[in-house]
């Protein structure tokens, strides 16, 4: 795991930015302090004794509560609601009614932040979304702090609790102690071999402008793939990257969601599309004969996590608790997982295992929101006004416009 850190593996994922102004809010999360592996130590060391107890409580009070209300991703298969909520509440000892629903967090958080400013209880208990709808939602006050998290997490999550998962590959930065990472993908092409050699792809976003490759390509209408290409800059022109995103804009032959891209890739409409890398993972399990490969850009690929985050005043706060720390486990993994075929980054399964080597071994260039300073000032911005505007540009700007 000691290359998870150097390589920075931290959606579905469009960027679809709040109207609701949440100007400067950003400024006002806490400082987290910078957690060290001897304090890892220690917790793992400590957590029997101090786990346990803390545990048992914030049980006995979700017990009381009596209900749970959490959203789950909305690409998930509605099959899998029963299987989490039977093993939830078999592994935490609760007889409580769960209500897990497929939720799209980026229309879904516009009204979580409206319910916070309004002071009203929030629909979910707990949330899950993408680390930049999660940091919107922050900044907003639609979060809180799970206190203790540290011990219990360690006792319900057994790669922590032994050491072999970090407390900061599941949280960091602002979302540290609040909102808990469970899985997450990274952005690539994804291109028909018969069509194109990989030899002939292009080696830069910059480069999706060139004119050898008008209308052989889409990319999706969300602003994923280009919004975190600023902090990738050594010296970033705001209005430079527009015109880079809008040269490629103009040059492509669809704007489509990844999904549809990559089934027009298939069948040999383009030659490439700019999506992620479960989408590999489903076409060679349903053909492992396809004729289809995937390259990363020389330049800069996204990484996008998803998060569960408890929300501001829930009415089910311990349940909530529960549920998001619940929400990183192998267990609940070894559910989903199999269908979705989303990777989790600190995570000991084969797809992660080969999506952390994939990743070492073609020495990409991945970067996520909460990298550095660089990315969470950038992050902060497109909070702005001025920000929102910005991605709105970039948004047009994908239609060639």
């Amino acid at each position: 795991m000691a290359g998870l850190r150097k390589i920075r593996v931290s959606g579905n994922g469009a960027v679809r930015w709040p109207v609701v102004a949440v100007t400067g809010l950003f400024l006002l999360l806490p400082a987290e302090p910078v957690w060290s592996p001897g304090a890892q130590s220690a917790l793992a060391a400590d957590a029997p004794a101090k786990g346990k107890p803390l545990l048992d409580e914030v049980v006995r009070k979700a017990r009381q509560e009596g209900e749970l209300v959490a959203t789950i991703s909305s690409s998930w298969r509605k099959t899998l609601i029963q299987p989490l909520t039977d093993a939830f509440r078999k592994r935490l000892g609760l007889d409580v009614k769960v209500t897990l629903a497929n939720v799209e967090s980026s229309q879904h958080f516009v009204m979580a932040i409206a319910e916070t400013q309004a002071g009203a209880p929030p629909t979910y208990d707990v949330v899950q979304g993408t680390d930049s709808e999660t940091m919107q939602l922050h900044g907003a006050g639609g979060t809180q702090r799970v206190e203790n998290w540290e011990a219990l997490l360690a006792e319900i999550n057994p790669l922590v609790r032994s050491g072999k998962v970090r407390l900061d590959q599941i949280g960091q930065g602002p979302l540290r102690g609040q909102s808990f990472m469970f899985m997450a993908n990274v952005k690539q092409l994804i291109y028909n071999t018969k069509l194109i050699s990989e030899k002939d792809l292009p080696r830069t976003h910059a480069q999706l402008g060139d004119p050898k490759y008008k209308g052989k390509f889409s990319q999706p209408p969300w602003t994923t793939h280009w919004d975190i290409g600023l902090a990738a800059l050594e010296k970033p022109d705001r209005n430079e990257w527009l015109d880079v995103v809008r040269k490629a804009g103009k040059n492509g032959g669809a704007v489509l969601y990844e999904s549809a891209g990559v089934q027009r890739v298939i069948l040999g409409e383009f030659a490439f599309a700019l999506a992620q890398d479960r989408y590999m993972r489903q076409i060679f399990a349903k053909d492992p004969k396809a004729p289809i490969g995937s390259r990363f850009f020389d330049d800069y690929n996204g990484l996008t996590g998803f998060y569960h985050s408890v929300r501001t005043r829930p009415r089910h706060p311990a349940a909530a608790t529960l549920f998001a720390l619940w929400m990183t486990t192998p267990e609940a993994q070894a559910i989903w997982q199999p269908s979705d075929l989303q990777a989790v980054p600190y995570g000991d399964s084969k797809i992660d295992r080969e999506f952390r080597l994939n990743i070492e071994k073609s020495k990409a260039r991945v970067i996520g929101w909460l990298d550095n300073d660089k990315t969470l000032e950038l992050l902060k911005w497109y909070g702005t006004e001025e920000g929102r505007k910005y991605v709105e540009a970039m948004a047009r700007a994908i239609r060639g416009e």
